[in-house]
Order: structure tokens, then sequence, then C-alpha cells
């Protein structure tokens, strides 16, 4: 019997997922809860044909080491813990999930925003803490209707966003590497970011992690907001200065903030932002849907399925590895 190509997993995946997958290759997976350990994933590396990135760091030297490697992949958009370079330069193709998520991370974004707008949060704990019988709530919202939202990052997630704040009657701004061909049919509004600072009710962020996007949210682009302004992101906790946002809350640079991810990640009580009594913080659930975590573990799956075998892999995010 023909052995089965190793997969290394490194961290827990569905056991749906893991029985398939288990069906076309050898699989050696880390399952305990703290990251696995650097030199534990480069020794088991050695002999790995197929990797499966759960957040862990997948860099030049574990590449370098990984001498039988054919496909590494993961489930999720982002990449900025894997390089890309490295892996290129050895002619092993990087997958990730773009696409199957865009809704169900377009919906949340967008829930986010309406959540932190109308103060629901607050408002469901003014309850619980039997208040309502003492006074009505004067924990008020703001309308997002009539206002308008500027979005950081039009790609498809950006895109999917605005469609549901023009149904909400909202006016959109974007900013973005290019500009959109379709605003005069959709309505759009393309501008370069202290505009959007300046003019925004909402400023929503979702843009990819880069060179230049590492904490380009910072003092000076609060500075910029109007004070009365929703601050979101739903893009990379490292695109915002978290001592920064903290100071436009505290100092009443802006209203709000709402985040999904944040840096550092975990995050939570007395470390600073909760207690400004302005941030509601989730813990980075964008994608969380029973639906769409399947669907991103089984495009996962066959990335790494088909990598392995040496065909072409479904999303590649460096396809000029199959270039002559």
């Amino acid at each position: 019997m023909e052995k089965k190509p190793l997969v290394v997993v490194a961290g827990m995946i569905r056991k749906d997922v893991m029985a398939y997958l288990s069906e076309y290759v050898e699989i050696k997976q880390w399952t305990e809860k703290e990251t696995i350990p650097k030199e534990v994933f480069a020794e088991w590396l050695e002999d790995a044909e197929g990797v499966w990135l759960t957040k862990t760091p997948l860099d030049a030297e574990a590449i370098a080491g990984a001498k039988k490697l054919k496909v590494a992949a993961q489930s999720a958009v982002g990449y900025d813990n894997v390089d890309i370079e490295a892996l290129t330069a050895r002619g092993i193709p990087y997958g990730n999930t773009p696409d199957v998520l865009t809704e169900t991370v377009a919906e949340f974004g967008f829930a986010l925003t309406l959540t932190a707008a109308r103060r629901i949060v607050e408002n469901v704990n003014f309850v619980k803490e039997g208040k309502w019988m003492e006074r009505p709530s004067n924990i008020k919202g703001v309308d997002v209707s009539r206002n308008t939202i500027g979005i950081m990052g039009m790609g498809r997630i950006g895109t999917s966003i605005a469609r549901r704040a023009t149904a909400f009657g909202m006016e959109v701004l974007y900013f973005n590497r290019k500009q959109r061909p379709d605003d005069a049919e959709t309505g759009y509004k393309f501008v370069s970011l202290d505009e959007l600072y300046e003019k925004s009710d909402v400023v929503l962020c979702v843009l990819p992690l880069t060179e230049e996007t590492m904490y380009l949210v910072d003092k000076e682009a609060f500075k910029k907001m109007k004070n009365t302004a929703l601050f979101v992101n739903t893009g990379r906790g490292k695109e915002v200065r978290v001592e920064d946002l903290k100071w436009a809350l505290e100092n009443g640079e802006i209203d709000y903030a709402a985040l999904d991810v944040v840096d550092p990640e975990p995050y939570g009580p007395g470390m600073g932002l909760l207690e400004t009594g302005k941030c509601l913080i989730t813990p980075h659930i964008a994608s969380f849907t029973d639906r769409t975590r399947y669907d991103m573990a089984m495009l996962t799956e066959n990335n790494l399925i088909r990598g392995v075998r040496g065909e072409v892999i479904l999303t590649p995010v460096n396809p000029e590895v199959y270039k002559e």
C-alpha cells in the first residue's frame, strides 16, 4: 500500500473535516491549547509535504528547514503570519480562503456597527442589572441612516458592507488602492484617507495588513475624525495603535469604538480600552458561523490535498509558482 503524504496540522480543526482529510493524507496534529512551540513545529515540518496553519507563524527559517514541503494553507483570508516570498522562492503554493467568508464577515461588520451605534449592549446590561423599573435608560444611540460611512478597504468585504450601508440609507465614502469603475452606478465616492476621516460619521476599517497599513490608524488619524465618530475595525488588530485609540476615546476625539480585532489578542479586563466605557470588543468572530467555518475548512483541506499531489491548488495567493 502506497504511503500517504504527511500533512502537519498546527492546531485544532473541525473533526468532520479532519476525518475527510485523513482519507487522503497522514496527519500529524498539534492539539494543545497553546500555540505549537517553534522548535517542535520546525521538527515536524522536516518530513511534511503539506502544512495547515492556524495563525502559526511560517517564516523563512521554518520554510528552509521543510525540505519536502509542497503546499501550505490556512483557513483564513489574511496571511500576515506567512512569508509568502520565501514560499514562492521555493516554488511552494500558499492557499487561503477568499470569497467563502465575504458575506459572513460583511454581515458581522455591519451588525457590529449597528450594535455600537445604537448602544445595544449597554442597554441590554441596563435591563440585566434591574434598572428598567428604576428609570428609563438614558443611554442614547445614534442613527446610521442619513449619515456617512467611510470604508477603509473596498475589496470584496468592503463592497459587501457598502451594499448594506446603502440599504440603510447611508452615504458611502471609501479609501482604496484604486478607484472602483462602477462608482457612477453605485453612488460610492472614492476619497483620500484624510477626507474619509473628516467627513465620516462611521469609519470602518477592513484593510488587509501590509507594511503600509501597519498601525495606520494612530493619534493623528483620530484627530482628523469627527468627535462624534464611531470607529469600527474588522480588518486587523495591528492596523490600529491601541494606546492612541484609548487616548482618542478618553479625550473626546471620537465618540465610540467597536472592534472585532485588537492588538494584542486575546484582550480582556484591565487592558485599557474596556475601562474607557466607550469601546465594544468581540473576540475575533466575524467569520464565526458553522456554515462559513465549514466552507473555509473544506477549501483549506482541498488546497492541501491538491497541493501534496502536485496539482494546482484552488486559491493560490502566489500563482506565479505555477508559471514555467
